[in-house]
């Protein structure tokens, strides 16, 4: 059978090959559903990290490189991504970001945008010098009731936004 991962609430998922592909192909899904999708992209919270607002955007054409992107893939991810912070600051989850580009060999490419939490800077020091403390630290704790429904209603403010585009 495929690779298995956790997801952000701990259900353990199932793939057969690339994730991100699957995803954009619904092989699987995550408990609070897709943020929004179109003919390219594909635009959810974090399957993995429980952290409300880390959101991911990704090509629904396999790529693992940026530069494998057409020009027009990357103008249309490019302004999702823009959305996607603006939309996140309307809804209040963050006021500042970082956005992170992910190109590794066999891995779908994807880019991260992620919020920029109180409680990251005192878990880290920083806010990006150690993105590890601060993503283990939100697998181990931050799987509670309160900050899952916090993911569900975000996504679910994300996507009457996108949806009204």
């Amino acid at each position: 059978m495929g690779e298995g991962m956790k997801d952000y609430a701990n259900n353990e998922i199932k793939v057969d090959g690339c994730r991100g592909c699957a995803y954009a192909k619904h092989e699987f899904s995550i408990p609070c559903g897709m943020v929004y999708e179109n003919e390219y992209l594909t635009i959810s919270q974090d399957w993995e990290l429980p952290i409300n607002g880390w959101i991911v955007l990704c090509p629904k054409r396999h790529v693992e490189k940026l530069e494998e992107l057409s020009v027009n893939e990357r103008n249309i991810l490019f302004e999702y991504v823009s959305l996607t912070t603006k939309y996140l600051k309307e809804i209040g989850v963050s006021e500042y970001f970082s956005v992170e580009m992910e190109e590794r060999k066999d891995i779908h490419f994807h880019i991260s945008v992620i919020p920029k939490h109180s409680w990251m800077k005192e878990i880290s020091g920083s806010w990006m010098d150690n993105i590890g403390a601060f993503t283990e630290y939100a697998k181990e704790n931050l799987r509670t009731e309160q900050n899952l429904k916090n993911i569900e209603n975000t996504v679910k403010e994300l996507s009457k936004l996108f949806n009204k585009m």
